[in-house]
């Protein structure tokens, strides 16, 4: 199965000896012993604790809950003219807490078992002041793959990922993905999260993966970022974003304004269909020494009606094959339980909020969101509230943080009634 990432690594060591050539002032690491190129690297981690609750009230569907106690050990080796390797192991544990048999256990949490233990990482890395060339199993930190890292394991990719940097402030990236493992699964397979969505119930399991390129650029108070992704044979998809904030006010006030656009249409084999789908939205806001105020909007046009799963979709098939179960795409309405994406209909959506720091270890994060997807799904209204307090100094890398949503049906929940969404997290990172 791991064919394509040998070849990777392989292909990676071959090179280093010419890379490291082209920057050895760069990278003209020198260690006298062993124990100095040992003691040079990095182990870093994190302990976790969480606990889920899901409660439908007033309703026959039974309340579900889940416990976990788990974390992750990173080693990142020091870099040797450039070239450098790393290796992530995560584990989360049910401690007997969650009945697996019971209709009240919530999944998402670990999945079904009482243990979960995963090589999540391990990769080989050249990097220079203009070149970062990885291959191997790892995290991706883009707008439409990425880690989703809010339950007990991220999600990973086996790809292989090159950055380059030619001049200051801009940013080319270009990605080859092979395979997937979602945040409950033990190993890598050629699937995506759409194997796991009812929507499409005939998803093969042999996926080819996705090549994505991406263009970052920052001048002045302008950001922008540009996206391509080729997920090969469910669809293509164009993602752009343009960030403008204003400085110099008095009082320390930022006006921003932000917009997002998606393009995105069949590919291949078109497992998800004739995929023909448009998305665009903006945020304005208010940046203030206390925090932020902010108001957003998307729109999911209704387009191209097709039936998928027994399911017409109204939205022109959009899909986001690594995002869609779990909330995580990059729209500015979503939020950690649903969100037009997700929910697969055509449709708009505003969310109103703040973020604030009260105090120097309190984090508080607050919105109203409204998802108008009315005749196709019903509306949804939620309320989502974000509190992190982080003591720090001598208890520096500790964290408690509660994420609280409550909708006003949920059709993603199959639930029209009141669904409150909780999830605690202690966490301990070093």
């Amino acid at each position: 199965m791991k064919y394509p990432m040998i070849a990777a690594a392989v292909g990676a060591l071959l090179m280093s000896p010419l890379l490291a050539q082209a920057d050895t002032e760069a990278h003209a690491e020198h260690y006298q012993t062993i124990q100095q190129f040992l003691e040079a690297g990095k182990v870093t981690g994190n302990v976790r604790s969480y606990y889920f609750n899901q409660l439908y009230g007033g309703s026959p569907l039974p309340n579900k809950y889940a416990y976990s106690l788990g974390g992750m050990l990173k080693v990142q080796t020091a870099p040797l003219y450039g070239l450098s390797a790393g290796v992530a192991f995560y584990t989360a544990n049910s401690l007997g807490a969650n009945d697996l048999n019971a209709p009240r256990l919530d999944p998402l949490l670990m999945g079904d078992k009482d243990s979960l233990n995963v090589l999540g990482q391990a990769y080989l890395q050249y990097q220079d002041r203009w070149l970062k060339v990885k291959a191997g199993d790892m995290l991706l930190h883009t707008p439409w793959m990425n880690p989703s890292d809010a339950f007990m394991i991220p999600s990973t990719f086996q790809a292989v990922t090159l950055q380059v940097n030619p001049i200051r402030n801009l940013q080319l990236i270009g990605i080859r993905e092979f395979r997937f493992k979602n945040r409950i699964q033990e190993n890598y397979y050629r699937e995506t999260l759409l194997n796991q969505n009812p929507i499409y119930p005939d998803m093969p399991d042999h996926m080819d993966g996705t090549l994505a390129f991406g263009v970052k650029a920052h001048w002045q108070s302008l950001k922008s970022s540009a996206w391509f992704y080729r997920f090969y044979d469910l669809a293509n998809l164009f993602y752009g974003t343009v960030h403008y904030g204003v400085s110099g006010l008095p009082y320390g006030m930022k006006p921003f304004a932000d917009f997002q656009y998606a393009r995105e249409w069949a590919d291949g084999t078109q497992y998800a269909g004739p995929v023909n789908a448009t998305v665009f939205g903006g945020m304005l806001g208010l940046q203030t020494p206390l925090g932020q105020v902010f108001a957003a909007y998307d729109e999911i046009p209704g387009r191209s009606p097709f039936s998928m799963g027994g399911r017409t979709l109204y939205n022109g098939g959009f899909v986001s094959p690594y995002t869609q179960q779990y909330s995580a795409d990059p729209l500015y309405t979503s939020i950690m339980d649903y969100g037009l994406v997700s929910s697969s209909a055509a449709g708009h959506a505003w969310k109103f909020g703040f973020l604030i720091h009260p105090l120097r270890q309190l984090r508080i994060k607050y919105s109203y969101s409204m998802y108008c997807t009315h005749p196709y799904l019903p509306n949804v209204d939620a309320n989502y509230l974000d509190v992190t307090y982080t003591p720090g100094g001598f208890w520096k890398g500790l964290s408690l943080r509660n994420r609280l949503a409550i909708d006003h049906s949920n059709p993603y929940a199959d639930y029209q009634g009141t669904f409150i969404d909780d999830r605690l997290m202690l966490q301990y990172a070093f």
